[in-house]
């Protein structure tokens, strides 16, 4: 079994290495780019640095746009709907249970985030 095992081994390895090697020929070097192309390139600036925040801002302009919503219309059936909500305010009836209260403390000076615990 071991020796079945060896051979596969080395038959893999010998057929990766034939086809990174062709692989390897068939891709043609990519062309340099003249002078002109090097200087073209140099006119035009690299965009600005992105900025904390910037990306969730684009993120939520996004999602504002509807440019990326689904075109298929997903209703919530009125029963559901106001099963739902009636569970929702339901939920108010109750203490929130010590084991699942707040972890945030209360602290003087900056404000940086609490690591609390229980």
């Amino acid at each position: 079994m071991n020796h079945q095992l060896a051979e596969r081994i080395a038959l893999t390895a010998a057929l990766f290495l034939m086809a990174t090697t062709a692989l390897a020929q068939a891709v043609p070097p990519a062309p340099q780019p003249t002078e002109a192309q090097e200087a073209e390139a140099e006119e035009f600036d690299s965009p600005p640095p992105l900025l904390m925040g910037d990306a969730t801002q684009s993120l939520l302009a996004w999602q504002r746009s509807g440019e990326i919503a689904s075109r298929t219309p997903r209703p919530i059936a009125g029963s559901v709907a106001s099963r739902s909500y009636e569970r929702y305010i339901k939920s108010f009836e109750h203490p929130i249970p010590e084991q699942l209260g707040s972890t945030v403390t209360k602290s003087k000076g900056g404000g940086g985030a609490s690591s609390g615990g229980r």
